[in-house]
């Protein structure tokens, strides 16, 4: 019974001090990107380090751009992006599916957003047009539009 409740405490401890998303304050918060005011929940994401720091950003472009900057690769703890639909949802950035689409213009211009699943991306693709990418391919996405000054498509 000692080691069941020894086992419970431990697990309670690790979960509290497991970084999770932080509220965003529409329209008072700033990307840490860009820094822009942060007012379009749809396209809003964050990034957590470490010691529970959240960094928030304007759209999942922004994201993209400082995780491809970072000097501080090894202190990333998650990166968190809103399903499209349901806005409420956080999802990993790296488990997340994304839609480039040119009518489905985001904050930042590059018309990436993100969706908890390949089903619900794909309605959205139907009805509004554009590719289905990887987080990594956002990566790409956003390292050629803009640091390698490339025309903007994924390969």
């Amino acid at each position: 019974m000692k080691n069941v409740i020894l086992i419970a405490f431990i697990a309670m401890i690790a979960f509290a001090c497991t970084p999770s998303p932080q509220p965003i304050h529409f329209g008072s918060d700033q990307c840490e990107h860009c820094r822009m005011l942060i007012t379009e929940a749809e396209y809003a994401s964050q990034l957590l380090n470490h010691q529970s720091k959240s960094y928030k950003f304007d759209s999942i472009e922004c994201l993209a751009a400082f995780d491809l900057t970072s000097e501080e690769r090894s202190n990333i703890h998650s990166m968190w992006v809103p399903d499209f639909i349901n806005r409420d949802i956080w999802i990993d950035a790296e488990l997340a599916i994304y839609l480039h689409s040119e009518t489905l213009r985001s904050p930042m211009g590059l018309f990436i957003s993100s969706y908890q699943n390949k089903e619900d991306a794909l309605q959205m693709q139907h009805e509004y047009g554009g590719q289905i990418l990887t987080y990594s391919e956002v990566l790409s996405l956003v390292e050629k539009s803009w640091f390698d000054k490339k025309p903007a498509t994924v390969e």
